[in-house]
């Protein structure tokens, strides 16, 4: 009986020791394979609950303009940034939080839910360029605020402003759209980038490299110390084309034109405009001015929803680069182009003469000259000089709409110019019997075939475009690549990529043809519509050529042009000035393109007084008037019209005599 009793002790003895050694073999068993095969990550794993990952912001590259003047910076600002797992935590921090970033709880929790799909274990920004009181108050707070990190952060600072803001851009938050397309380069959600301008077209140049830094935390995530840091790198810099002074003074002086206009004449709504400024010999762009403007500033952190719909709603569309994006009819700057597509065409020859009697018909439709009585006999050096209507409409009865069109487009309307710039530049439009049948399904009237001679109705040119054309005239028919960067250099001054003069093509003219068109463009400045504006400019040292213009558009008054280049004889630059509702092209644009010309070559300003800027608008007053065929007028409004003609063309041939006679377009129609 004992003999049992031991035998069965010792078999249990036995069980018991065999699930002792069973449990210390799965035990074993577990801590080898979580020790030896998933080691490494179990150490990273716990380093987490003690560590934290940092992003350190790279500033993107500076802008300078083509003297080295430093142009867009970025300044030392301040982030504040959270873990979402530490401050989820805590409601009342969360609540603490916002009021001071005066931000409420739901904007905070959108943050943090938008970001943290992307970004595991790093602090995630909340608000950008905190001033320094809020970042006094977080700190004296910090511990009531687990997870909450204020950090250095380099932000965007344009210190000019409004300056060049269309070509410049701003920068904002990365959207979900540029987030799909920049993913793959390690673009985040919470990253800064180009909206629009240079900012935009060369981002992936402009964002530097972040650096990492891992610090420490205890266990209310207060940071202890910096475990491991790697520098950031600095994006690349842009260096324009752009001239500082230049630039400057195209601002200056269109801001003043327009206020000029507002206060002594008729056009008050004359508050918006371009100016455009190109090397014809390289397609270096010196100036690019579209007003009105906006402060890239306004977008460093985040702006205000008040201060954004303040924007989008403005009438004026700041946020349009008139340069580049606005469709206008060109008028009169286009009756180059005519003359040009006549002679190469060979439809007249070099010293062929018209007889402008002031009017002409097409069936029942009449289409008139500027000139009541007509101008006479006219070459066609004349009918440049004295934009005549009439000369223009029988070249383009000569050479039909289809061979006008191709002209147009062969100088570069109807297609980009190939300037790399975001948004990207509108095509323009020109139009022609084919085009008018597949648009819209109407045959072409010969009617619109004068006004298009004359740069009215179906055709659209951006000012960029003009600015092409001119400098295709002046450089011999070269037509380069319009250009706003030079260079791209690292931080230490590698060079990264260079933009060299680019022929992008080349129109063959006849030699004859160049030297008549530009013999007739100088005329205009010296005895055309635009002489009282170039009054006391010394034309005998800096000859200028260029060629006023004055388009009509439905509902609102007269947009004034004028394109230009200098000097005459060995061009430099091109100028082309849009004057918004601004009248006529030597009142309103061509006084604008006479002062930038001044500070170009370093001219003592002698400006035309506002006499003669009086008489320059008289002198134009019809010879870039519409057709009044293209006028919805009765017959009594046509008298007037003639009328207030006569009087403006009286004042015209009395230079002693100072005009004081404005109206409105509606005077007209």
């Amino acid at each position: 009986m004992k003999e049992q009793a031991l035998r069965s002790m010792e078999r249990r003895a036995k069980i018991l020791s065999t699930l002792i050694i069973l449990i210390f073999l799965v035990l074993l068993s577990r801590l080898w394979y979580l020790q030896i095969i998933r080691g490494e990550e179990s150490y990273a794993l716990s380093r987490q609950n003690q560590t934290r990952q940092i992003r350190i912001s790279a500033p993107r590259g500076n802008f300078y303009d083509r003297s080295g003047r430093t142009i867009v910076t970025s300044r030392m600002s301040h982030v504040v940034s959270v873990m979402p797992e530490d401050i989820k935590k805590d409601p009342q921090a969360m609540a603490l939080l916002g009021r001071l970033l005066d931000l409420s709880v739901e904007e905070i929790e959108k943050k943090l839910e938008e970001k943290s799909g992307s970004v595991k274990d790093q602090y995630i920004p909340i608000k950008y360029d905190v001033d320094p009181s809020t970042v006094g108050k977080i700190l004296e707070a910090n511990l009531d605020l687990p997870g909450v990190v204020v950090e250095k952060y380099p932000v965007r600072n344009y210190p000019l402003g409004e300056w060049a803001s269309h070509l410049i851009g701003y920068i904002g938050e990365i959207n979900e759209k540029e987030l799909e397309e920049l993913r793959h380069l390690g673009y985040r959600l919470g990253d800064q980038v180009g909206k629009m301008g240079l900012e935009k077209t060369y981002e992936t140049y402009l964002r530097g490299t972040d650096g990492i830094r891992i610090v420490e935390v205890n266990r209310v995530s207060e940071p202890l110390k910096v475990l491991e840091e790697s520098r950031y790198l600095p994006g690349n810099n842009l260096y324009l084309t752009i001239d500082y002074q230049l630039q400057n003074e195209a601002e200056r002086i269109l801001r003043e034109q327009m206020l000029w206009l507002q206060k002594n004449t008729d056009y008050k709504n004359a508050r918006s405009g371009a100016v455009i400024a190109i090397n014809p010999q390289n397609g270096e762009i010196l100036a690019m001015v579209s007003y009105p403007e906006f402060d890239p500033n306004l977008f460093v952190g985040s702006i205000s929803g008040q201060e954004m719909q303040k924007l989008l709603t403005n009438p004026l569309h700041p946020f349009t680069n008139r340069v580049t994006r606005g469709g206008f009819m060109p008028a009169s700057t286009f009756k180059p182009v005519t003359v040009i597509a006549a002679l190469e065409e060979e439809a007249v020859d070099l010293n062929q003469e018209f007889y402008c009697s002031g009017i002409t018909k097409i069936g029942n439709a009449t289409f008139r000259c500027d000139k009541r009585e007509g101008h006479g006999r006219q070459t066609l050096v004349e009918g440049l000089q004295n934009s005549c209507n009439l000369v223009m409409a029988e070249l383009g009865r000569k050479i039909g709409p289809e061979k006008l069109a191709k002209y147009a487009r062969m100088f570069g309307i109807g297609s980009t110019t190939g300037l790399n710039l975001n948004p990207e530049e509108i095509t323009g439009l020109i139009g022609d019997p084919n085009w008018k049948r597949k648009t819209r399904n109407q045959i072409w009237f010969p009617m619109e075939t004068l006004h298009l001679s004359v740069g009215q109705g179906y055709i659209l040119a951006t000012p960029i475009q003009l600015a092409q054309i001119y400098s295709a005239i002046a450089n011999g028919g070269k037509f380069y690549r319009p250009r706003l960067v030079t260079q791209i250099r690292s931080v230490t001054g590698k060079k990264i990529k260079e933009f060299p003069p680019e022929v992008i093509k080349t129109v063959d003219l006849k030699p004859s043809t160049l030297g008549l068109v530009r013999e007739g463009l100088q005329r205009v400045v010296t005895q055309g519509s635009a002489r009282y504006a170039f009054a006391g400019f010394p034309l005998n040292k800096i000859p200028v050529a260029g060629k006023t213009g004055t388009a009509q558009n439905q509902g609102k008054d007269n947009f004034a042009f004028f394109a230009s280049y200098a000097p005459a004889d060995h061009p430099e630059l091109v100028i082309v000035v849009v004057m918004e509702e601004g009248g006529y092209g030597s009142v309103a644009s061509a006084p604008i393109a006479r002062k930038l010309f001044e500070a170009y070559f370093n001219l003592q300003s002698s400006s035309g007084t506002k006499g003669q800027q009086d008489k320059a608008g008289a002198a134009e007053a019809g010879s870039e008037l519409p057709p009044v065929a293209s006028l919805p007028a009765s017959t009594q409004e046509i008298k007037e019209l003639m009328k207030m003609q006569e009087i403006l063309r009286e004042e015209a041939r009395a230079p002693e005599k100072e005009s004081t006679t404005h109206f409105h377009k509606q005077d007209l129609t």
